[in-house]
């Protein structure tokens, strides 16, 4: 930020300063490229400041839905593990000491031991996959979130909805700051990193570039759903596009929230009521052979 300051002070523009700070992505350069030359810098940096905080809240959202079960089925493989090493041991010398064992009670902690063991080597696998994604997602972002999206196609509607909560939100800053909707579709790129939102894009810039007014050109791309993409229509009629835009941006983040909320509870209620129904019976199983041996 030093370094920062004194470029400016040198050029007496803050692009220049950023354009050689590596703490700045080039959309945000860019930006300020343009604002500074419409003279809307002040607008450019407050929708900026506005677009970070609400993508730092879509992160978050994120982010807590993804590690809260990672804790949770860590949690449960730990306590699988001292029961199969601490626990279930006990049983099995237990009824050792009891002398003859029935083929039932036998079988009974043979089916506990073995359930216990199966439950732990699936969490097991299922942490080091989740592990492996988290590591291929860093190296390889893009191919990682192909993949993802084939595999579990309820996040394709989760991405749709990111992409077009972006857009809007990007789309509502430019045009309050007044910049061309030409100049404004070719920043878009650097924002989206997967493929698919660059190409609902890249549809749009085409649309705009014959001529197509925006509304066509938006719903041409399928960026918003059928309803909203009328929204859109309507406000670019009354010259309220930038209204319209900042409201569906809202209103994609809101349904985001709600869509993570519903994808992750009731998957995550699912998998932790399998994991301790299979403690369960890995407990009372062998519990059940010793009352089997007694009796």
């Amino acid at each position: 930020l030093t370094e920062l300051a004194q470029k400016v002070d040198e050029t007496g523009s803050l692009y220049e300063g950023m354009r050689e700070s590596p703490l700045f992505p080039a959309y945000v350069r860019e930006m300020v490229r343009l604002g500074e030359r419409l003279g809307e810098l002040e607008n450019v940096c407050h929708g900026l400041a506005t677009y970070y905080e609400r993508e730092d809240n879509i992160r978050k959202a994120i982010r807590n839905a993804v590690t809260y079960p990672l804790v949770l089925i860590a949690m449960m493989a730990c306590v699988i593990a001292v029961l199969m090493t601490r626990v279930l041991p006990i049983f099995r010398q237990v009824l050792g000491e009891m002398g003859e064992v029935t083929w039932e009670s036998g079988s009974l902690a043979s089916l506990g031991m073995g359930l216990g063991y199966g439950v732990l080597a699936v969490l097991g696998v299922l942490i080091l996959c989740l592990l492996g994604l988290l590591v291929w997602y860093r190296v390889r972002r893009e191919q990682a979130e192909a993949f993802v999206y084939r595999v579990f196609p309820p996040l394709r509607r989760l991405r749709a909805m990111l992409t077009a909560a972006r857009f809007a939100n990007i789309m509502e800053m430019m045009l309050r700051s007044g910049f061309p909707l030409a100049e404004s579709m070719e920043l878009l790129d650097s924002v989206f990193p997967d493929a698919e939102s660059r190409r609902k894009i890249e549809t749009c810039r085409n649309a705009l570039a014959t001529g197509t007014p925006f509304p066509e050109a938006v719903a041409q791309a399928g960026i918003f759903d059928p309803l909203y993409s009328k929204m859109v229509r309507l406000g670019f009629a009354a010259g309220k596009t930038d209204a319209v835009m900042d409201k569906l941006s809202q209103v994609y983040e809101t349904e985001m929230d709600d869509r993570i909320g519903h994808l992750i509870e009731p998957t995550l209620v699912t998998v932790l009521s399998l994991i301790i129904g299979a403690i369960l019976l890995a407990v009372m199983l062998p519990l059940a052979s010793i009352l089997t041996t007694i009796a």
